[in-house]
């Protein structure tokens, strides 16, 4: 096709695309040029471009589209939190993927003297680097009797970081990822001990189980006035 050329169905076979060879894309020598100023302008030229209308759609044309419309119409899927599930002695909770640094395998914890506690357990070494462990079981059981609280063994540790300080959680267990939305939340149980309760923003199903949302400000701020 000569360059610039207009691709139009043809109006008539004995017309064919004249706008390409004799009109305003090609020769330019229509006799009905000088009448008519431009191709768009000619009756020839408004037929063939009405013929565009009159054509069928190739194949599958009508079903992309309609399937294209169908899912415009479709909301986008609702919001997810993603999440790490994992267990401090016969509790599930939960906590913001975006706060977990990492999960590794237990390390010895070293005392700190006249510092450590029922809380901050000590310092433990995390990829060369000191890092305070603290008793996620002690923290959420603050407010109860030490013969109440249920004997863990810790099998992982789970750091995590908020403003710049890390964390070292000796937990019993750790799950995947897990996505839940907001709308799963609900209220927490009468079950759900005290201290948890102040720390979780609600809890959500995995599978038949019920797991404590830890709300990261309350939490994170509980630990740091535990230091004062």
């Amino acid at each position: 096709m000569t360059p610039g050329a207009v691709s139009l169905p043809t109006a008539s076979a004995a017309a064919g695309d004249c706008w390409n060879r004799i009109g305003v894309h090609g020769a330019g020598t229509c006799p009905e040029l000088p009448r008519v100023t431009h191709c768009r302008n000619c009756p020839v030229f408004t037929a063939a471009g009405q013929s565009l209308y009159e054509r069928r759609p190739p194949a599958g044309y009508t079903e992309e589209w309609t399937e294209r419309i169908a899912a415009a119409d479709v909301p986008p899927p609702a919001r997810t939190i993603p999440v790490v599930i994992f267990r401090v002695g016969g509790e599930l909770l939960a906590l913001d993927v975006g706060l977990t640094v990492e999960v590794g395998p237990v390390r010895p914890v070293r005392r700190v003297p006249h510092q450590s506690d029922e809380v901050l357990i000590g310092l433990v070494n995390i990829r060369g680097e000191l890092q305070i462990a603290v008793s996620l079981a002690n923290l959420l059981r603050a407010g109860e009797e030490a013969s109440d609280r249920p004997n863990t063994t810790a099998e992982r540790l789970l750091v995590a970081e908020k403003d710049g300080v890390r964390w070292v959680f000796p937990v019993d267990e750790v799950h995947d990822v897990y996505h839940f939305r907001p709308d799963d939340l609900v209220g927490l149980p009468s079950t759900i001990a005290s201290g948890t309760a102040k720390l979780t923003r609600g809890v959500f199903r995995w599978g038949n189980r019920a797991v404590g949302y830890l709300d990261p400000d309350r939490l994170f701020h509980s630990l740091r006035r535990s230091f004062r």
